[in-house]
């Protein structure tokens, strides 16, 4: 059982770190996509580099909460559970973030396109 719970924890540390730099990755993809060559929607791709950056914070901590929390012989630590948590609410925070900038949007009469804010022109009509 002990070596079942070290596979374990080094498994999941492991997942957690390589999870958190494929999101890392695409957090500096879609950075470089906004700011880099013409893109027609730079500010959805700042939105999705937010989104990833916020997935690989949660990724590392969890990663890292879920191996001090998996200790052998000793009780949960509050370390443990602090970094847990966080990592609940950043991979919370990309979905509250959109409902929110999608609800400004349309309180402000615009339509939500592909992680934009879209107001039509009245007068190109």
């Amino acid at each position: 059982m002990r070596v079942f719970r070290k596979m374990l924890r080094w498994i999941l540390l492991t997942a957690g770190i390589v999870w958190g730099l494929l999101q890392l990755n695409g957090a500096i993809f879609a950075a470089w996509v906004a700011g880099g060559p013409p893109s027609p929607n730079p500010g959805g791709w700042l939105f999705v580099a937010g989104n990833r950056l916020a997935w690989a914070a949660a990724s590392f901590l969890a990663g890292v909460g879920l191996f001090v929390l998996l200790r052998r012989d000793r009780p949960a630590s509050r370390y443990a559970v602090v970094a847990l948590v966080a990592a609940v609410l950043l991979i919370a925070f990309p979905y509250i973030r959109e409902f929110i900038a999608s609800d400004a949007c349309l309180d402000s009469g615009g339509r939500w396109s592909d992680l934009q804010c879209v107001h039509s022109d009245p007068s190109a009509a």
